[in-house]
């Protein structure tokens, strides 16, 4: 089969896809030099209660004993006067911005009765001494074991987002910290580049009449498809290969050792990248036009990473997660198991081949605009 077509397609784009790969290297390699900077971040530890080392909370099975230390009004300027109660307030968060009194008492400790307390149930109590018309925060203390910043935010749904499904999986480690700030949005940073360059190099051929002069040679639709097909296979090929060494090598950089498990990861990509082009071009034989075929194009690729992302949000949508192909990209295998799933990525690249041939029937059984 001559190549000619596939010569040309590299020839004419080789400029685009050369500053595409270095905007991608730049952007794998610079992300992991954030590391060190980000990571210092998450080293601060659970920050203190104001006062909470002159409060002491004990929860019994169906009660709070809460005490405090006295406080002398005397170490306030208050000569002569004394601490006439104590409140206790009671909140959901640590600000007490929105507490709420549940006891007044003038000794310095009180049992708060009818509670039950589960360990899931995050409750700040705080004590405020009255002298006067003055009030003295005594200090807070806390229901449950506090967490740092980093142990809060990896517990909130909007994160766990970012983590593809894995609960073990620390931002304060660099495999962690590139799944979440570069793999996790990459299907977006490179597959959307990659979708608008496969729809471009069909429709391109139709909106400036050139199908006909092309077809007038021995040149059949298939080898065409076919030609256009392998050039941008082997340009997203480039890409990951080369976006992979650069995140090896800047990652070796920092002192983390030649993790080679960053280069798997990245190669492991390709076929779902190779189900875009796939996608891209299937649309661009339908369509024949580039707005047509880049907004359908663009729509399956935004539409599936939202039901990727919402899916790990939110439980009754995980049945959405086999229908996405980034759910067989497991990036997260590769770099927090070690293990490379191998039915994945065949699957993924049998998929890319199934809608290709599918874009090759219509392609065949289509009518060319004169």
């Amino acid at each position: 089969m001559d190549l000619e077509v596939m010569r040309m397609e590299l020839r004419k784009g080789w400029k685009g896809f050369t500053v595409f790969i270095l905007v991608v290297v730049l952007i794998a390699g610079g992300m992991a030099q954030l590391y060190p900077v980000v990571s210092e971040t998450f080293e601060e530890g659970v920050g203190e209660l104001e006062g909470e080392e002159h409060v002491r909370l004990e929860i019994r099975e169906d009660s709070l004993y809460l005490e405090w230390e006295e406080i002398d009004p005397e170490d306030f300027g208050l000569e002569g006067m004394e601490v006439e109660e104590y409140i206790v307030l009671e909140d959901t968060g640590s600000h007490m911005a929105t507490s709420r009194p549940i006891g007044r008492t003038r000794a310095t400790n009180i049992t708060i009765t009818d509670v039950i307390i589960s360990p899931e149930q995050e409750r700040y109590y705080g004590v405020v001494a009255v002298v006067g018309e003055f009030r003295f925060p005594v200090g807070i203390t806390s229901t449950v074991e506090r967490k740092t910043p980093l142990e809060e935010m990896m517990e909130t749904p909007y994160f766990q987002m970012f983590t593809a499904g894995r609960e073990d999986l620390r931002m304060d480690e660099i495999e962690g910290f590139m799944a979440v700030e570069l793999y996790s949005w990459w299907i977006l940073l490179v597959g959307v580049y990659l979708s608008y360059l496969s729809v471009k190099s069909v429709t391109g051929d139709f909106e400036e009449r050139r199908m006909d002069i092309l077809f007038s040679t021995p040149l059949s639709r298939k080898e065409y498809l076919i030609q256009k097909f392998m050039a941008l296979g082997l340009f997203s090929l480039l890409l990951v290969v080369l976006a992979g060494a650069v995140l090896v090598l800047s990652v070796y950089s920092l002192g983390e050792g030649l993790m080679l498990s960053f280069f798997v990861s990245v190669v492991a990509s390709w076929p779902m990248l190779l189900v875009i082009i796939a996608v891209s071009m299937f649309f661009a034989v339908v369509f024949k036009s580039s707005r047509g075929a880049i907004g359908a194009s663009f729509g399956i690729i935004l539409v599936q990473y939202a039901l990727f992302m919402a899916g790990h949000m939110l439980e009754e949508l995980k049945f959405v997660l086999p229908f996405t192909i980034s759910n067989y990209w497991d990036y997260n295998a590769v770099l927090l198991d070690g293990v490379f799933k191998t039915g994945h990525f065949l699957g993924l690249f049998l998929l890319g081949l199934l809608v290709f041939t599918a874009a090759i029937l219509i392609f065949e059984r289509e009518d060319i605009p004169v």
